[in-house]
């Protein structure tokens, strides 16, 4: 009886210690379930909205460009691209093999781009795996309207609204304003707020001051169900984005125009400079042949870029800053400011031009077979007489020259807000030493002395030398940024001016420099001056011309083959007594500075101070251009223009 009684109490033991189990737990579990339900309820509610969440970049707007006059010159469009969910599709082709083949094949036959082409993007494409990859820009409202009609069969795609940059005057001042295109892993790794498929700027203004036109991209949350279909959007979270910075340019539209105009008229291949001599603006920049930016701003093909690349006229050089070339006579300026600060000579200081002169063993020879006579400075800029400045070359010698040059920037950069300038190229012992790994020998200076040899520039050096004559002595920092305008809600909210920035001073003295721009004045205005062609009623031009032989010549006179024709040059800047701005013209192949350079400036001119041009319509029957003619003011027809 005893041990039944003992049983009993063991087995009554075992039920309360598994009742009071149960109890236990049954608590422990309500407890947990306040605590996650109650305490934890937002947090798991975000955690839980959170994986129905999908972020989606919002472009900022880019900002504007515009010239100095708030004309528009590039802006946005909007546009269509068609947007890959990468990590959507890799667990689509878990349950659904094939699928990938399916889209990829569906994607082709809707845009009619091969499938191994967009194989390739995709797989060129490895950074940020898990963010929308942008496969096909620019879809027309057909593309998005089929694409958005298959969007339950392949739910990895997805129509994006974009902005496009929009070049509103196609090739206008494109080296100036470069182009966009996408973000390469280079420029993401550098950058990580880029997003896949970003544009970036990659060429001029577009990339000078792409930090202030991209903006701060924003975000929206979209809701999507376990395929990664939209199905609502989440506007609880978004964040909008900060539009660019609008850049307005020095550029002035209708010079820039003319300039561009002139060449593509006359078929001719090279560069225009024009500046404002005070403040150092760029007014116009032009390069020819030009490319269009809408074109390179948009994805192509690799055989596309090997055409571009493969053209034999490199149309995406920009010849003003990146073209390396002689400067011929223009440089006779430089040798004679050059020769006035050594006390080589001076201004009123006479050489005897025969048409030719011996030099260190060597007879060198001018221009004009039968020579000049007595020339003094201001006759030999104007009839560009060699033999005056070969004197004054081999007085000096080469590192004299060479020191005096690198003071207007010739050898160096002007520091344009610009990317890729060319230094061009100053010879000196020195560099004929290190580079050459020979000694410079006397007589090849003479020939540096008329801008020949291996003295190399460009059509911007060119410019910033004639606007240190032209301003008085100082080296102005070219620059084609104007201003940079913040705008929110339409309204100006900051701005930022640039200010003229002197790199150096030439300290020409007074009467050396009233020489220099009276001789100058001289090639322009006076009969036998060769930049009679750059003539204006009303306005002291004053101007170099300069002609620079591609190939050696044994003669005065070769007919050559186009490729072999001569180099043109015309360095100017007016009116005389208050420069506002200066114009250089380099046309490749263009025979004489003369005759193809200067009506360019001339045309520039005109347009700059509404000037009449009346060059070409001289009427000798009128006696008062004939008392013109012969007190000097008018160029004769048929004067020699060809240096």
């Amino acid at each position: 009886m005893r041990a039944y009684r003992d049983e009993q109490k063991t087995v009554q033991l075992r039920i309360n210690i598994l009742m009071w189990g149960i109890v236990v737990v049954f608590f422990f579990l309500a407890g947990s379930f306040w605590y996650v339900q109650s305490v934890q309820a937002d947090r798991f509610r975000e955690l839980s909205e959170s994986n129905a969440l999908r972020s989606v970049p919002i472009t900022a707007k880019r900002g504007l460009l515009l010239d100095r006059n708030g004309k528009i010159l590039v802006d946005n469009m909007p546009s269509y691209s068609l947007m890959l969910m990468r990590p959507d599709l890799r667990e689509i082709e878990k349950t659904r093999p094939g699928h990938t083949d399916q889209l990829f094949q569906f994607i082709s036959a809707t845009t009619q781009i091969p499938v191994p082409e967009l194989q390739r993007r995709v797989e060129t494409a490895k950074v940020q795996m898990n963010q929308p990859m942008p496969l096909v820009e620019d879809l027309t409202m057909t593309q998005v309207a089929e694409f958005e009609a298959n969007s339950a069969v392949f739910p990895a795609l997805r129509v994006e609204p974009v902005q496009r940059r929009n070049y509103r005057y196609g090739t206008f001042a494109a080296h100036v304003l470069g182009y966009m295109g996408e973000a390469t892993e280079k420029d993401m790794e550098e950058d990580e707020s880029l997003k896949l498929g970003a544009l970036v700027g990659k060429k001029g203004v577009e990339l000078m001051y792409d930090g202030f036109l991209r903006g701060v991209d924003g975000t929206r949350y979209e809701v999507v169900d376990t395929y990664g279909r939209t199905l609502s959007d989440y506007p609880n979270a978004r964040k909008e984005p900060v539009p660019g910075k609008n850049i307005y340019l020095t550029i002035d539209f209708d010079l820039q125009r003319r300039a561009e105009q002139y060449f593509i008229d006359n078929e001719m291949i090279g560069a225009v400079v024009a500046l404002n001599p005070q403040t150092g603006e760029v007014l116009a920049m032009a390069s020819s042949p030009a490319y269009n930016p809408n074109v390179y701003s948009r994805r192509f093909t690799p055989e596309v870029w090997k055409t571009i690349v493969s053209n034999p006229f490199k149309i995406e050089v920009n010849r003003a800053i990146k073209g390396g070339y002689s400067p011929g006579s223009v440089f006779k300026v430089v040798m004679g400011m050059a020769g006035f600060e050594y006390g080589a000579v001076n201004p009123s200081s006479t050489v005897y031009c025969s048409g030719s002169a011996a030099y260190h063993g060597r007879r060198f020879r001018c221009w004009k077979p039968e020579g000049h006579g007595s020339v003094d400075f201001q006759r030999a800029i104007k009839v560009s007489c060699d033999i005056y400045f070969y004197e004054i070359g081999s007085r000096l010698g080469i590192d004299k020259i060479a020191e005096y040059s690198r003071k207007l920037t010739f050898g160096g950069k002007t520091k344009i807000d610009l990317e890729g300038e060319l230094t061009g190229n100053v010879p000196s012992t020195e560099w004929a030493e290190k580079v050459q790994k020979r000694k410079w020998y006397p007589s090849e200076t003479i020939s540096v002395a008329i801008g020949q040899g291996p003295l190399v520039v460009t059509v911007l050096q060119t410019a910033n030398m004639m606007a240190a004559i032209a301003n008085g002595n100082r080296v102005m920092r070219p620059h084609v940024l104007k201003e940079i305008v913040e705008v929110r809600d339409d309204q100006i909210v900051a701005r930022q001016k640039v200010e003229p920035e002197p790199l150096t001073e030439i300290n020409l003295p007074p009467d050396a420099l009233a020489a220099v721009r009276e001789g100058l004045w001289k090639v322009v205005n006076e009969i036998g001056g060769t930049g009679g062609r750059a003539r204006i009623d009303g306005l002291d031009v004053c101007g170099k011309t300069g002609t620079v032989q591609v190939i050696a010549q044994s003669g005065w006179k070769q007919k050559l083959p186009f490729k072999y024709e001569d180099h043109a040059w015309f360095a100017s800047f007016a009116p005389r007594d208050d420069p506002q701005m200066v114009v250089v013209v380099f046309i490749e192949h263009g025979k004489g500075g003369g005759s193809n350079a200067a009506p360019l400036a001339r045309e520039l001119f005109a347009a700059r101070f509404g000037a009449e041009m009346n060059l070409d319509r001289i009427d000798l029957s009128d006696p008062e251009v004939l008392q013109k003619l012969r007190e000097g003011q008018l160029p004769r027809p048929g004067e020699p223009t060809a240096r």
